[in-house]
């Protein structure tokens, strides 16, 4: 399964990360939750390196 749409890999933004994933049939769970935290602001602080990070562990998911 992807976890990341390709067309939203290169997207460093939180906002723009997370419209992309929004219209992705196939997307993984951590993501999603990811978006909707920083969407909600329940989560202080949601950053690029945190969106860099997600992204990280999920590429590395993906190629085991």
């Amino acid at each position: 399964m992807k976890r990341i749409a390709d067309t939203c890999k290169d997207i460093n933004t939180v906002g723009s990360f997370c419209d992309c994933i929004a219209d992705a049939a196939s997307v993984d769970v951590a993501a999603r939750g990811f978006c909707r935290q920083a969407a909600a602001g329940s989560v202080t602080g949601v950053t690029g390196e945190d969106l860099a990070e997600l992204k990280k562990a999920l590429q590395d998911l993906e190629s085991k």
